[in-house]
């Protein structure tokens, strides 16, 4: 189906002051995908001619008017689709946006940032080590050979060194570490998260590292007794704006629907992942409107609807927001609000959570989350490239965090928990944000940035980012592979 067609054709029925049924267009987007040799507006005004002469008062145009166009079954090259019937396996570990208990200033922040170091000096301490992890006024007691854990507060790179200032519940500590063997990891640590380090001495309140040690997921092994079911990932559709790619999203329907083969994996998708930013939003950033199609922030989500209500039926829709949807910007998000989306929550194939989101299909981690926060990762790590979000994404991995970076772009609210450590080792990484695909494996995590279905924007352009738009990732649960599809090439075959 192509929607400017569509358009094009109710328009100029309203011009003449005709209307199209509602089964009349569901009936048409068929058509058009069946009958690319036809030249619509001339059988358009046809039909009108016809009904002028026999049904002058009908301004409804019914799907009988055209059917006798469709071709005859046995004409058409290909059989329909055959889906198979996987029943769904989905359980939800965690959705922090609609459970997280938001406080309110200071206090709310204190609570937060200490909860956020006992998490992580749970997970640190489960790590086998022969050492006792001190606290900090207990490390300027023993002061030699000594292993310590805290927030860091402040990190300043001169000539070879690093030099950084920690923080626990008992106070502060500054440390000096030499850029060199392991500690080269000093590089990479973000202002706010979590580091352990061994020390070899403190000496008049500096103290010196010999070792730094990031919280790390374990290198763990992944076991997948899931049938042969696949699952989709998408993100950044920003449907709305005047960069959203019709045509390739289009493509990606026709796909889904068996007109560009692979039938035996299409056949076998049950679920679809969307990672946020389903629409462009209104009012996200200065002068949004001029870059708009649809200026009306539920006709943005109705249109989505549409899209959506064209997945097979049987596949699982789930739904994460980003920082361009309706719903509150600060970490954890809600998931988007009814009032805004009425038609996607009638959908009875779409599931509607918050961001970030723990699940597990047919036994399989998943952690989704959009990735406002990789902003600031790239903006903190030199050594990163905008082409690379997978890269990006492992450094939160290595945080056991989320959102370390407190201050930044990201919007963090506070609460009684931060529910963005990464307790949950997950089998597969999903974000998406940054516009730009990217697949890795990081200690047998499979870490996947979905890309978009927007093409590059003026504010994109003008900070250098090069979309790579029109990409998919899919995800085959039995063997854990995952593999990239591209739908900008696509043609129908008939």
């Amino acid at each position: 189906m192509s929607t400017t067609q569509i358009e094009n054709i109710i328009y100029e029925l309203a011009k003449k002051g005709y209307q199209l049924e509602p089964k009349a267009f569901t009936e048409l987007s068929e058509l058009l995908m069946l009958r690319k040799d036809l030249d619509f507006k001339k059988v358009f005004s046809e039909i009108i001619e016809e009904k002028k002469v026999k049904d002058p008062e009908n301004i409804f145009i019914s799907y009988k008017d055209f059917q006798y166009l469709f071709p005859k079954k046995e004409e058409l090259k290909e059989e329909k689709i055959v889906y198979e019937d996987i029943e769904a396996d989905i359980k939800v570990i965690r959705d922090p946006g609609n459970q997280t208990k938001i406080l309110e200033g200071i206090d709310g922040f204190r609570k937060y940032f200490l909860d956020r170091y006992n998490k992580m000096i749970k997970i640190i301490s489960s790590r086998p080590s022969q050492k006792t992890i001190l606290k900090i006024n207990q490390a300027q007691e023993e002061r030699k050979n000594i292993r310590i854990a805290g927030l860091v507060k402040d990190k300043r790179i001169v000539k070879e060194n690093a030099i950084i200032e920690i923080e626990d519940d008992t106070g502060y500590l500054k440390i000096i570490s030499k850029l060199d063997g392991q500690n080269r990891n000093a590089i990479e640590i973000l202002p706010d998260q979590m580091i352990i380090v061994d020390i070899s001495s403190i000496k008049e309140g500096i103290a010196y590292a010999s070792r730094l040690e990031f919280p790390e997921i374990p290198d763990q092994i992944t076991y997948s007794r899931a049938p042969e079911v696949y699952t989709l990932l998408l993100s950044d559709l920003h449907i709305g704006s005047k960069t959203f790619q019709k045509e390739v999203f289009e493509h990606l329907l026709h796909w889904l629907q068996g007109l560009h083969g692979e039938r035996e994996i299409i056949k076998k998708i049950k679920y679809v992942i969307i990672a946020g930013d389903l629409v462009d939003g209104v009012g996200v950033y200065p002068h949004q409107e001029a870059e708009l199609e649809i200026l009306d922030i539920k006709e943005q989500y109705m249109q989505v609807a549409q899209y959506i209500e064209q997945f097979p039926k049987h596949i699982e829709i789930i739904i994460i927001p980003g920082n361009h949807d309706a719903t509150r910007q600060a970490l954890p998000q809600p998931s988007i609000p009814r009032k805004y989306c009425e038609e996607l929550y009638k959908l009875e194939n779409v599931r509607m959570f918050g961001n970030p989101l723990e699940i597990q299909l047919h036994g399989i981690n998943f952690l989704i989350y959009h990735g406002r926060s990789l902003d600031d990762v790239l903006a903190f790590s030199p050594g990163i490239e905008t082409a690379r979000p997978e890269s990006t994404m492992r450094t939160l991995l290595r945080a056991r965090h989320l959102a370390p970076i407190f201050g930044a772009r990201t919007t963090i609210a506070p609460a009684e928990e931060d529910s963005l450590v990464i307790e949950n080792v997950p089998d597969i990484f999903h974000a998406g944000h940054v516009h730009v695909f990217g697949i890795t494996k990081y200690r047998n995590t499979l870490i996947v940035n979905s890309g978009t279905f927007q093409e590059q924007t003026a504010h994109q352009k003008s900070i250098g980012i090069n979309p790579t738009p029109g990409k998919a990732a899919i995800l085959n649960h039995s063997t854990m592979e995952v593999f990239e599809k591209d739908f900008n090439q696509f043609s129908i075959n008939q």
